[in-house]
Order: structure tokens, then C-alpha cells, then sequence
């Protein structure tokens, strides 16, 4: 049967109608523009006090009481710190946007050069193009049906859920309106198909369509938050607020000691201090505008930015690794995943459907459809070829369907394939996972098509409509379902009789499903279909089809990696309880005899006897969900997250779309429905489950850059605010003027992310526990580093400040030089604090631990090296620095590495405590 018979445009044709009325693509999402973003990050109130001190200092200048330059850093401080930020989010957004473009070129069935099937881009449809529409597809332009029935779901443009009943239109109809979604004859750009098949007429594209012209943006960032983000939230709000208040300390320190300790504590002296207004007015400046320039560094303001940079670099490392991510929350949480409830079909097998055996009602088995006693074979042939969703070309190509029918039709003979009877469907029921079948009503000529009459057995069975006509439901679908209503059967000569060995026959259909075989029961009465959810009572089997899909290579040693990260996998699967176990034991899900122990395997009738409190029981033991529906799906969801769990679910239909909306990471196949790739918040391009725990790895990769970033910085910041806190006591009232104090930001900030956000993806991670969702994002074992690191840089820097030996070093001509010493102390603050980032970036001894996967960490690290050294030559004046002998910078870096065999010494204490106590702590390495 070829379902359709339609003539597409030619290929002149369609560049005619393109150029006449439009491509089928819409204007490009806005994006905000790089002046607009920084404008609105100058909105930022520390941006505005910096404003109100670089007014007064400029003021200042002018009247002699301040450098001309100083107000010129705080001018820089202003533009990098907005700058720097906006840039970043800028790039990686413009990043995200191009591939989000990509994700979307969704591909349709178009009819074109005659009666050819062509797989398309949405963009190339063209206004007269003819469209074919199956269950999940997203439809691609406005039209009318002209063949087929649809259920579509409006909700992208009307905002309501249920379904849309669409149905051929009457000749020379013209709409009243084209914006009436009640109308049963017109499909709408961007509604999706839910059930039903049939041919849309395009009728507007692009920006002519209603899409177009209400302009809906259906890629909106999610709002949700993830774990990580909430946990980030609450830690830079105590990081700041602990900013803040040593802020004010800083101010109260420094006036005290312009105040008190500058004038001996005499009364006298101060009185006469405080009568030069100017001076203190300046003095009280300085100390506003360093408590500032501490906040900026010390406020974790580049915390939020670390995310945007760090999943910007691993983006692309995701895409090789066939990983789309939708929605940035999604590869974030899913290194916390708890439990995953994966797809057996496609994902942890190749979705590839072989037919391999045929089972006759009385119990023979056949090993290929040649082997079928002709007179059966027939009947078969006619059963499979006229009741299947998929459509066949003249040239026997299979377009849609599902992959059952299409496997069903592989079976056949290109003889078989291609026979036309010219049988109409009078009524169809297309498969659902819920149903768990298919059915087509037909009407069949008595008189036959081009290539021959229907089967004498099709016939004899049939219900006579006239003397031209005979009519016959065909059905296929789950045995246990059609064989319930089975009276009789086909025998080897094609005659109709009662099914000799029930018994038999079940035995034969279980021996198969053990072996990870999929069945599928083929049907036929002569009773018409009345109600679509309601099946004739009297069938006559035909036979059983056996279709075997081979395991992924790869699934096996997936599932280990997976369950040694801590994850619970369960696998659900529409097949029989006896396929699932079998595909179970052969992915190493389940150990041979493990089926027994109770709440291992369920079947979806087992789960509907279940109360929730029962399940969640049940649920840390079980492995296999067999016969499941897609209700199921989100009740799983709901219990495990009830228990606290983070959960990820699979799904690549319609129906999947509320279990991936409902999961912490929704995972969609490639191969998908398009409305559960926009449910989903991960897409696995290849469908395969070695790319979830790809996944799972970069989210826990991602995830420990961003702790290595925390350590970084806060190390620094406990480091520079001790030092500009005690500065002022030692004679010192800027250690670190306020130029170099964004240098030290800009270091921390935008240069950090990048170096940390390389970091490698190693597979050790997978064999770490799950962070859970209220666990602290700074363990006990960073805090170990910051309380470690950030003193001891510190205490060297404060003891670089005040010995009088390595004040003696820095000499011109003899005498103490301290424009050098000044700049050697800023150089050494600087080295310290990088050289801490090799520290950081491992908890292991071996410094060198894949630090060669990691590129652009040794380039950021020698970057800071070469423009720190720059600066000291070309500062000058403004930042405080001269030029150093070679003598003196070797002093300076060596130095500087005594951080190194500090914390090594420190790691190795930690970790001998570790080994005794035998405590548990996670690593950031």
C-alpha cells in the first residue's frame, strides 16, 4: 500500500516558491548588545560608589592634595571591573545562542519531485510544499490538512494543554481568520503532533506564519535553579557580607592610625591634624576608597561569571562528546545525579530492529519469511504491509513510523513490499505506549490493485460490504494483550481454525523473550473498529514476529562506570518482564538469580498496586521497570525525589515530556520526539548511554573547576585583607596601592576562571560518591586549604614587608632603594598567589597530576608572569614600580615557590590523618 498518493514540488518549483514567498526561517533571536550589558553592569551600587570616590579624588587633584593618577585607577578599576564581566557574559552567550540554533534545525518528511519522500531542514520548507506528519513531530510551517487526522498540542501558542483534534479540510475552503486555533482544518508553526498522521499543505512560512508573527521565544532560559547555583547564591552572600564588615574594619583601622598613632597619641597633635580639613578630608577618601577597592576584591562578584566561562569552555567538549546542552542547569546538576531511570530501546540498546523469527499459532517456528508456508506468508504480508504507520515509497522506501513497524515491514520480501491492492484505511489507531497496539480498519477491493488480489485466507475472514468490497481490522501489538482476544488462528495453509497448544505457543513466545527478543503479535477480525481505545473481541492470530535489538557495545562497562559513581541505574522498558530480564543480565544490570529478590524487576501493573510510601521502600533495590507507561515515568520521579534524591530520566517521546520536565536533569534522545527535546535539559546526540555518563563526568568536572576557583580566590582574599588590615601598623598605609589591588582582582577574577576552567575531565571523578543536594560547596578539605594557603601568603608577604634583610637586598648605589623594594613586594604578593593555583588545582602530592591536559592553565599562569614583569618597567609613577636587577627577581621567585613545599607538607599531614581516622572527605582534585 502506498498510504499517499501525492505529487511534491519539483526542485524548480520550490526555488520558485521561495523566492515568491519567503524562506522558512524566522528573524534571529535579539541578543542584548555588548553596550547594553554594560551599561546595565555600571548599575552595580559598588560601581557607583566607586563613581562617588573617583569624583572626590579627581576633586582633590585638582586642589593638590591627591595624584592625578590615583583617580585614574580608580577610573580603571571602574571600566575593567564592568568591562571584564561584560565582555565575558557577552561572548558567552552569543556561544550558547549558536548552538541552541544548531539544536533546533529540526527535520521533517516533505513530498518533492513527484511522489519521492524527501527528509528535510525545517528552513527549506516552502509555501506548496506537502508536509508528512507523524506522532512527535513539530510542525514546521502553517497550513491545512488535506489527508489524515492529527492531535496537536497548541500550547506553544495558546498556552493551553489539551489537544486539538485536526481534520481534512472541505475543497476551496477559505479560513475566516488565520489565527483561530479552534479550527479543525488549520495547523499552526511550532504546535506539535501527539497522535495521528497525516499531509499538511503549507500555506505561510517564516515570518508570515502566526509563530512568526507573535514572535515566541520558546528557548527562554529556564528559571530554575540548580543545586549548584542556590549553593554559589548563599555562599558569595556570606563571602560579602564578611567583606563588608572587614570593609569597615579597614576604614577604622586606617583612620585610627592616621588619627592616633601618626600623632603619638598626643591630643594635642591631633587636634592640630584635624583642623587641616583638606588632609583628613583626603585621608578620610583613602581609607573609603581602599575599604572599596577590598570589597571589590574581596566580594566574590567573578563567582557567578565562573560558571558562564567555565561551562562556555567545556561546551564544545560536551558537543564532541555527542552531549547537547539545552539548558545550562542541566549538565551542573547532573554530576549530583542520584538515580537514573533510563530507556532500554535506543539507549542501551542500538535501536535497530532485526526481525529474526516467526511464530505460527500453532507454535512452529520459523527462522526467515521465506520459510513461511506460502499460503501464511501471505496473509502476513497483507496483514504487516496495509496496517503499518510508516509510509512506503514506489522504490520500497520506509519513511516514519515507529521502529516496530518499520522492523515488521523489513521482514518482508521487496515483492511483498511493493504489492499495491489499492486498500483504503477507513479508520486507524496508531500505536501508543499506553495501548500497547495499533489497529487499522480496512476496505479492500475484491477486484485486487496493479499487482494482484488480497489473500484467499484475508478474504474468507473478511466482512463483505457489497459485491465490490470487503472490509477487515488489522491489529498488531503486545501478545499478551491480542492474544487474550484470540479465538482462532491462520494455519500453515492459510486456513482459519481454533488454536491447538495455547500452552504451546505461550512457551514459544517466553523462550524468546528470555533470549532478549521482542514479540509482537499480528491480528486480524472481521469485526470493525468502533471506539479508538477498544479492540474486537474475536481475532484470528496470524502469527508471532520476534525482533531482536542488539545491545550497545558499550553498555555494559557504562552501567559499571555509572553504578561505581554512586548512580542507581533502573532500566524501563515497554517490553515483557522476560525480554527486560534477559537484556538486564546482559548489561550487567542485574546478577543471574537477582530478578528473584523482591522489588528488583516490577511490572507497570505490579506499580499500580503500590502506594507511594510502599514504592519509595522499594525503590532503593529495584533495576527493572518492564511494560512501563509513561505515567509511571513521572511517579518515579516524584517518589525518588520525595526521598531527597537527585534524579535524571530518559525519554524520546511525546508522552516523556512531563517525567523529563519533572526530573533535576531531563536527558532526551536524539533520535527523539522534538516536544521531548524541549522538555529535556540535556540532548544525547548518538542516543547512547556512554554519552550520559559523559554527562554525568564533565557535570562533576564543571563542578570541581568551580571549587578550585573558590579556593583561588578565597585564599587571596583571606590573604590581601590581612594585608591591607595590618598594612597601615606596620608604616605602611597602601602595601598594595589601589591600582595594583585591581590587578590582584582582575587575577583572581576573569584569568582564574579560565585557567581553572580547562581542567580535564578524569575518570576518577566517576568513582567518587554523588554531592549531595544540601551538602556545603566548600568541604572540610578546601577550607584546609584557604586557612592554610591564605595566612601563610600572608605572613610571608607581611614578613617581606618588615625584615630588614630583604629590605637591604633592594640597593641602587649602595644605599636602600624602596620604589624597588615597594615593587618586589608587589611582585612577590602576586607570584605567591599564582604559584598557589598548581596547590589548588590538585589534592594529590604530584603537582603535575594531568597538568598537561589542562593547556591553557600553564598559558594563563606564564601570562601573569610576563605582564607582572612588564608592569614593574613600564608602571612606573602610576603603579608604583621600577625596574628590578636580575639578582633581585630571583629572590622574588624564589620566594615565592616556598608556598609550594608548604602545602605539600600540609597535604601530606591532612592526608596521614585521613589514613588513620579513616574519614571519608571528598577530594577537589
Amino acid at each position: 500500500m502506498v498510504k499517499y498518493h501525492f505529487q511534491g514540488l519539483s526542485d524548480n518549483k520550490v526555488k520558485e516558491n521561495r523566492e515568491k514567498h519567503g524562506s522558512n526561517t524566522l528573524p534571529p533571536v535579539e541578543i542584548e548588545s555588548f553596550f547594553s550589558k554594560l551599561m546595565e553592569n555600571f548599575q552595580d551600587p559598588l560601581i557607583h560608589i566607586l563613581c562617588v570616590a573617583l569624583v572626590i579624588t579627581v576633586i582633590l587633584s585638582f586642589v593638590g592634595y591627591a595624584e592625578w593618577f590615583e583617580g585614574l585607577g580608580i577610573a580603571s578599576a571602574v571600566f575593567l571591573a564592568t568591562f571584564v564581566s561584560t565582555y565575558s557574559e557577552y561572548k558567552n552567550e552569543n556561544s550558547f545562542q549558536e548552538l541552541q540554533e544548531k539544536a533546533s534545525r529540526v527535520k521533517c518528511n516533505v513530498f518533492r519531485n513527484g511522489s519521492h519522500i524527501s527528509e528535510v531542514f525545517g528552513f527549506d520548507v516552502v509555501v506548496g510544499d506537502l508536509v508528512l506528519l507523524q506522532a512527535g513531530d513539530k510542525i514546521p510551517a502553517d497550513g491545512r490538512l488535506v489527508a489524515g487526522e492529527l492531535h496537536v498540542n497548541q500550547s506553544t501558542l495558546n498556552g493551553e494543554p489539551h489537544l486539538e483534534k485536526k481534520i481534512v479540510a472541505p475543497e476551496n475552503y477559505e479560513p475566516t481568520t488565520r489565527n483561530d486555533f479552534l479550527d479543525h482544518y488549520l495547523c499552526f508553526r511550532g504546535t506539535v503532533v501527539e497522535d495521528g498522521e497525516g499531509v499538511l499543505l503549507v500555506t505561510a512560512v517564516g515570518s508570515s506564519t502566526l509563530y512568526g508573527e507573535l514572535a515566541i521565544e520558546l528557548s527562554k532560559a529556564d528559571e530554575r535553579e540548580s543545586p549548584l547555583q542556590i549553593k554559589l547564591s548563599n555562599l558569595a552572600d556570606g563571602i560579602s557580607t564578611i567583606g563588608y564588615i572587614g570593609a569597615g574594619f579597614i576604614v577604622i583601622s586606617f583612620l585610627f592610625k592616621q588619627f592616633v598613632m601618626d600623632n603619638n597619641y598626643n591630643w594635642a597633635e591631633i587636634s592640630a591634624y584635624i583642623s587641616q580639613y583638606p588632609i583628613v578630608l583626603k585621608d578620610i577618601v583613602n581609607s573609603i576608597t581602599l575599604a572599596i577597592i577590598i570589597i571589590v576584591v574581596a566580594v566574590p562578584e567573578g563567582l557567578p561569571m565562573m560558571i558562564a566561562i567555565v561551562l562556555s569552555l567545556n561546551m564544545r567538549k560536551l558537543l564532541k562528546a555527542k552531549v547537547l546542552v539545552r539548558k545550562l542547569l542541566g549538565i551542573e546538576t547532573a554530576g549530583s545525579l542520584d538515580i537514573l531511570f533510563v530507556d532500554k530501546t535506543g539507549t542501551l540498546t542500538k535501536g535497530k530492529f532485526i526481525p529474526r523469527t516467526f511464530i505460527s499459532g500453532s507454535a512452529h517456528t520459523y527462522k526467515g519469511f521465506d520459510q513461511i508456508p506460502k499460503e501464511l506468508r501471505e496473509v502476513l504480508s497483507f496483514t504487516v504491509r496495509e496496517s503499518t504507520s510508516s509510509v512506503i515509497g514506489e522504490d520500497g522506501q520506509i519513511v516514519g513510523g515507529n521502529a516496530s513497524d518499520k522492523a515488521l515491514l523489513q521482514f518482508l520480501d521487496k515483492d511483498s513490499l511493493l504489492a499495491d491492492y489499492q486498500v483504503t484505511v477507513e479508520k486507524e489507531i496508531l500505536f501508543h505506549s499506553e495501548r500497547k497496539y495499533s489497529a487499522a480498519l480496512l476496505k479492500v477491493p475484491l477486484s485486487g490493485g496493479p499487482t494482484g488480489k488480497a489473500p484467499k485466507g484475508i478474504v474468507t475472514c473478511s466482512h463483505k460490504l457489497n459485491e465490490k468490497y470487503i472490509e477487515i481490522t488489522c491489529l498488531k501489538g503486545a501478545p499478551e494483550i491480542v492474544l487474550n482476544r484470540c479465538t482462532s488462528h491462520f494455519n500453515e495453509d492459510g486456513h482459519i481454525e481454533p488454536i491447538p497448544d495455547s500452552v504451546g505457543l505461550t512457551n514459544s513466545i517466553n523462550s524468546l523473550s528470555e533470549q532478549g527478543i521482542r514479540v509482537i503479535a499480528v491480528a486480524v477480525s472481521r469485526e470493525p473498529l468502533v471506539e479508538t481505545e477498544t479492540l474486537p473481541n474475536s481475532l484470528i492470530l496470524v502469527g508471532i514476529v520476534g525482533v531482536y535489538d542488539e545491545i550497545r557495545e558499550e553498555s555494559r562497562s557504562s552501567i559499571q562506570t555509572a553504578r561505581s559513581a554512586g548512580i542507581q541505574v533502573v532500566m524501563i522498558t515497554g517490553d515483557k518482564k522476560e525480554t527486560a530480564i534477559a537484556v538486564a543480565h546482559q548489561i550487567g544490570l542485574i546478577s543471574p538469580g537477582e530478578e528473584c529478590q523482591p522489588g528488583v524487576v516490577l511490572t507497570s501493573f505490579e506499580l499500580q498496586n503500590l502506594s507511594d510510601n510502599k514504592l519509595a521502600n522499594m525503590l532503593p533495590h529495584l533495576r527493572v521497570v518492564s511494560r512501563a507507561l509513561p505515567s509511571d515515568k513521572v511517579r518515579f520521579v516524584n517518589v525518588a525525589q520525595s526521598l531527597h534524591k537527585v534524579v535524571g530520566m530518559t525519554g524520546d517521546g511525546v508522552n516523556d515530556s512531563a517525567a523529563l520536565k519533572h526530573a533535576d536533569v531531563g536527558f532526551a534522545m536524539g533520535s527523539g520526539s522534538e516536544v521531548s527535546k524541549e522538555a529535556a535539559d540535556i540532548v544525547i546526540l548518538d542516543d547512547n548511554f556512554a554519552s550520559i555518563t559523559q554527562a554525568v563526568l564533565y557535570g562533576r568536572t564543571i563542578y570541581k573547576s568551580i571549587q578550585k576557583f573558590i579556593v583561588f580566590q578565597s585564599t587571596i582574599n583571606v590573604a590581601s585583607t590581612l594585608i591591607v588590615f595590618l598594612g597601615p601598623f606596620m608604616g605602611f598605609d597602601f602595601p598594595l596601592t589601589l591600582i595594583q589591588l585591581l590587578w590582584v582582582n582582575l587575577v583572581m577574577d576573569t584569568l582564574a576562571a579560565l585557567a581553572f576552567g580547562g581542567e580535564p575531565a578524569l575518570t576518577r571523578y566517576m568513582q567518587e560518591r554523588p554531592i549531595k543536594r544540601d551538602q556545603s560547596i566548600i568541604t572540610s578539605r578546601m577550607w584546609g586549604s584557604i586557612l592554610g594557603a591564605g595566612p601563610f601568603i600572608s605572613a610571608m608577604s607581611i614578613l617581606f614587608l618588615t625584615n630588614d634583610y630583604v629590605e637591604a637586598f633592594f640597593t641602587r648605589n649602595g644605599e636602600p632603594y624602596q620604589p624597588a623594594f615597594l615593587t618586589a613586594f608587589f611582585a612577590f604578593f602576586i607570584f605567591l598567589s599564582v604559584i598557589n593555583a598548581f596547590n589548588v588545582r590538585t589534592s594529590r602530592l604530584n603537582l603535575f597530576d594531568h597538568l598537561f591536559d589542562n593547556k591553557g592553565f600553564i598559558v594563563v599562569v606564564f601570562f601573569i608572569f610576563f605582564v607582572q614583569i612588564v608592569f614593574t618597567y613600564i608602571g612606573g609613577k602610576v603603579l608604583r614600580t621600577v625596574g628590578l636587577t636580575s639578582s633581585e627577581w630571583a629572590l622574588v621567585v624564589a620566594m615565592s615557590f616556598s608556598v609550594i613545599p608548604f602545602d605539600l607538607i600540609r597535604k601530606f599531614a591532612l592526608n596521614l590523618f585521613l589514613f588513620k581516622s579513616k574519614k571519608n572527605v571528598n577530594k577537589i582534585d
